[in-house]
């Protein structure tokens, strides 16, 4: 399960079929305010035939940089978890745009193992919760 900035790896208890958290990351820096990330004024460039300014708009949104930067971060866990063998199927929970990125990011053998990909953000329910949430592990 991962957004933005923040996300949880759990996997199934055997004994009582309730979830533990393998790992948890998080990226605090991508709540920060612009002016913290980065210049917040736009960069000029003046015109060759006059005085006139104009303003240029940045190439990127910072946050959605910080953002990405970190889902990355995440599908290089899930890569090496996997080349370890450390588990044999992935399903992904992820709002819509950070699902996008981080199966971006996974290596072929990880995307092999993903079962099922749902755009869905369940980061912050409680893992008591998680079973009812999710329809495709129920058996």
């Amino acid at each position: 399960m991962a957004d933005g900035s923040r996300a949880r790896i759990v996997r199934r208890r055997a004994e009582d079929r309730g979830f533990e958290v393998i790992l948890q990351l998080a990226a605090p820096e991508t709540h920060l305010p612009s002016r913290e990330l980065g210049s917040d004024r736009p960069g000029r460039v003046q015109e060759s035939r006059d005085v006139t300014r104009h303003a240029i708009q940045p190439r990127q949104d910072l946050h959605r940089k910080n953002m990405d930067a970190f889902l990355r971060r995440v599908a290089t866990r899930l890569n090496d978890a996997g080349a370890q063998k450390s588990y044999d199927a992935l399903i992904l929970f992820a709002p819509p745009h950070a699902l996008g990125e981080l199966r971006r990011h996974l290596s072929a053998a990880a995307e092999k193992k993903v079962k099922a990909a749902i755009a869905k953000d369940l980061n912050k329910l409680p893992l008591e919760e998680l079973a009812e949430h999710l329809p495709v592990l129920k058996k």
